[in-house]
């Protein structure tokens, strides 16, 4: 028997403004990805307010990829009738890629000026990201956003609530929740796996959480209704794709730079007389 969600998005409002789950469940995944950041800093002899400078610029970096890619590809054609929503991120509505592209360039631009390894650093931040990602997505759920396409499988969910962001009252694929579990999932291989994976050289951590992600989203947007765009693929495929050819790329640096240095050998040859 499907599962009905008849929750309102609006947890409640403080001073008139309206406090969204969704806002809620980001804040809380912010949290727990930068106390986990913050561990894992500490064990690379990272200082923890190095680490919080660091948060924030891949915050409000994440914060404004995400929304503007979700902007330009869903409200581009209104924006001129409402300029301000542009700002209303807390609403509902930043695009998964667009926050990662914008927090990867923040780590980037942020490693040079603070000459941090950046390798070193991108391992820190992949559990945190995953963890923070799977929680965020609870929101989601809860809101409507992100639903999938419609199912007759028992686990499916029904949203009743009008504020909803999903189709009211037809059965579907909680895509959500799925993309939660397996985030949630890839996060485990990752924390319990991070020194072994250390071991082999910085920065396949990072590259481990990036192919599982590209994986998982991938898949999962087969079981999303957006029209597809090029070869039968969707655009959050595409971009699946490039993230996953970047994570091999970023594999393979890993793995040259742990390679260690093999001295020459010199060989004497002794002529006979």
């Amino acid at each position: 028997m499907p599962f009905v969600i008849d929750i309102d998005p609006v947890a409640f409002s403080l001073l008139g403004i309206p406090i969204r789950w969704y806002g809620l469940t980001l804040a809380v995944a912010v949290a727990v990805a930068f106390w986990l950041a913050q561990r894992e800093g500490r064990r690379h002899g990272i200082a923890p307010d190095l680490i919080g400078d660091g948060a924030v610029w891949v915050g409000v970096a994440a914060l404004i990829g995400g929304r503007a890619l979700y902007v330009v590809q869903n409200e581009l054609a209104t924006l001129a009738d409402h300029p301000a929503h542009v700002f209303m991120a807390w609403t509902g509505g930043l695009s998964f890629y667009g926050g990662l592209i914008g927090a990867v360039v923040a780590l980037v631009v942020f490693a040079r000026r603070r000459r941090i390894s950046l390798l070193p650093a991108l391992d820190i931040v992949a559990p945190a990201a995953a963890i923070g990602q799977a929680i965020g997505h609870l929101g989601c759920l809860i809101g409507g956003d992100s639903s999938g396409i419609p199912t007759d499988l028992p686990w499916a969910v029904i949203y009743r609530n009008p504020g909803a962001m999903a189709p009211l009252n037809l059965p579907l694929h909680p895509t959500q929740a799925y993309e939660a579990i397996l985030l949630a999932a890839l996060f485990v291989g990752l924390w319990f796996g991070r020194r072994r994976l250390a071991g082999i050289g910085d920065g396949v951590l990072a590259s481990g959480y990036l192919l599982g992600l590209a994986v998982i989203r991938f898949g999962l947007f087969f079981l999303r209704d957006e029209p597809a765009v090029f070869l039968g693929l969707k655009t959050a495929q595409w971009f699946g794709l490039g993230i996953a050819a970047f994570a091999v790329a970023l594999f393979i640096v890993a793995r040259r730079q742990a390679r260690p240095v093999q001295p020459r050998s010199i060989q004497l040859e002794v002529s006979r007389p």
